[in-house]
């Protein structure tokens, strides 16, 4: 038996490789999966597999082959190919191994192809701090996809976490995008907000209840009052009403 490596798409593909570059015998032909394909998210990641590939050569076939052994070698053929089958379910539960720099490329392709559909020219720079990937969008064009209040910056931010979760479900890398500075414009415009709210109700003594805010502007406001003297912060309703309410420490 002689063997060779294929990258491909496929065990198909790499079969057809395997035939196109020699006379292999095809009833001998045995695939050992190396290293699984993957194929991304919307394409995006994508990789092909490594394939192993054991095969005779027809010549070489028809001067070994003897009548008496043909019966029993495809039996034990047939018997290898199943046990090699299960082999190869193990490898791809095993073998796929997506690095860090692999999620920040996944995930700076995936915003960069976004950008393109939408007819937006940008700059996309990408950084790993800890086990968050930062993705900084800068381009005057980009300040149309913040949406009101960042909603369609939020739902990038979403899907692009998305993006790498389904290429790897065991990852523990997060995702945060901005796009012209615009998370710590709003971070200090919202803490501006909560300290005038503040003010009014250790005044009135009056609860406030706050505009409706996603789980990360609320975090932002709870932090910036949570070592106020006069009042306490809560939430209250169910996503997306969900809203701070400031109210006067008695």
């Amino acid at each position: 038996m002689e063997s060779k490596i294929f990258y491909a798409k496929n065990s198909d593909e790499a079969v057809e490789q395997l035939l196109k570059s020699t006379n292999a015998d095809k009833e001998s032909i045995q695939v050992t999966v190396k290293e699984k394909p993957n194929k991304g998210f919307f394409g995006l990641g994508a990789r092909d597999g490594l394939f192993e590939i054991s095969y005779e050569l027809l010549e070489k076939k028809s001067e070994l082959k003897e009548e008496s052994t043909v019966v029993k070698n495809d039996k034990v053929e047939s018997y290898d190919k199943k046990e090699n089958e299960d082999l190869d379910n193990k490898e791809l539960e095993n073998k796929v191994n997506i690095t860090t720099e692999d999620e920040m490329k996944i995930a700076k392709e995936f915003v960069e192809e976004l950008l393109k559909n939408s007819d937006v020219e940008a700059n996309v720079d990408v950084r790993l701090e800890d086990n968050l990937i930062k993705i900084h969008i800068q381009g005057d064009e980009a300040s149309c996809l913040i949406g009101r209040r960042g909603d369609t910056l939020d739902a990038i931010q979403f899907l692009t976490g998305l993006a790498l979760n389904k290429v790897n479900k065991h990852s523990h890398t997060r995702v945060f995008i901005d796009i012209e500075n615009y998370r710590n414009k709003r971070e200090e415009s919202l803490k501006r907000y909560c300290y005038k709210a503040a003010r009014e109700v250790a005044r009135t003594k009056r609860t406030k209840k706050l505009d409706y805010m996603n789980p990360y502007e609320r975090r932002i406001v709870h932090s910036a009052l949570q070592n106020d003297r006069y009042v306490i912060t809560y939430s209250e309703g169910n996503d997306p009403y969900r809203r701070v309410v400031i109210e006067y420490k008695r």
